[in-house]
């Protein structure tokens, strides 16, 4: 089985790397200083089951690459423009593209490009990030692709594919219903990662702080609200719940989105957040807490 990891950061370079000790022909697709190290001198993993460092196939140059079975494609949401066309490149009528980003629309912009019977779309639950450029760092003890077909069948690809990938350092789960699970996440990282970076504060410094728990909860309803009438079936969440689950963790939660304003990258903030906005103009919705976030990092969401 033939495996490409396309916009390989730190959680693609982290499924990279876990799928690869398991013996299967692994390309990360990345660029720059990253893709320079590990061609030089492997992949360096530290993660909660143990560091190691590994050769892996790594590249930008796609001439003569040749067609993928999977591909896993992990880029930033503000990179889709770039990236997306570049699926067409190493796919054929056969890959399956297993789609994993921030937001609950990517999968409609890739089927622009290719046939939607090949994508299949996941979220996951992970914390990961590039310590130095070569080098993952991956916290705490969840690591997790949840990934569901759209017509949510049990399907017969799905049950293979965690059959083949599944294990201790990354676990695949079959979602009932992969749009919930899409909005579920979404409730989660679009508040509170968003929430993090205009702060410009850690998670347990917005948790302790004097009104930050309130914040959260009402940026959560909010997006809550939004899917709500978009007509997800959202009737499992339960905001109490998450919010003790995330403070468990409270020392180890990262924001992607935080650590691209340190290091002034783009945002991802119109298509989280800023998308969920969007879509409560439509309903006539009125989100203060959301529409106020957003705004606040408009300056900063181009780097």
């Amino acid at each position: 089985m033939k495996i490409a990891v396309l916009g390989a950061g730190s959680v693609g370079s982290y499924y990279g790397a876990v799928l690869k000790n398991k013996g299967f022909d692994v390309t990360l697709i990345c660029r720059g200083e990253h893709l320079k190290q590990i061609s030089s001198n492997g992949l360096s993993v530290k993660s909660n089951w143990g560091d190691y460092n590994l050769n892996i196939n790594a590249t930008n140059d796609l001439i003569d690459i040749g067609f993928f079975d999977i591909i896993f494609y992990t880029p930033k949401l503000y990179s889709n423009k770039d990236t997306i066309p570049i699926l067409k490149e190493i796919s054929n009528e056969k890959t399956l593209v297993i789609t994993i980003q921030n937001g609950v629309n990517s999968f409609n912009e890739i089927g622009k490009f290719i046939d939607k019977k090949n994508i299949i779309p996941a979220a996951t639950f992970i914390e990961a990030e590039i310590e130095s450029p070569g080098v993952i760092l991956q916290q705490g003890s969840t690591a997790i692709i949840e990934m569901g077909e759209l017509d949510n069948s049990n399907s017969k690809r799905l049950k293979k594919i965690c059959e083949d990938f599944d294990s201790k350092l990354l676990h695949f789960k079959i979602s009932k219903n992969i749009l919930s699970t899409l909005w579920e996440k979404m409730i989660i990282v679009g508040a509170f990662g968003t929430i993090m970076t205009s702060f410009r504060m850690s998670f347990r410094e917005l948790i302790d702080s004097n009104h930050g728990e309130k914040i959260l909860r009402e940026t959560m309803n909010e997006i809550l609200s939004v899917g709500l009438y978009e007509g997800i079936n959202l009737s499992s969440v339960n905001i109490d719940q998450i919010i003790i689950d995330l403070k468990k963790e409270a020392d180890e939660m990262t924001a992607s989105m935080f650590n691209d304003l340190k290091n002034k990258k783009p945002l991802e903030i119109d298509s989280i957040l800023g998308h969920v906005v969007e879509l409560s103009i439509k309903h006539d919705l009125y989100l203060p807490h959301s529409t106020t976030l957003v705004s606040s990092l408009e300056k900063f969401k181009k780097g």
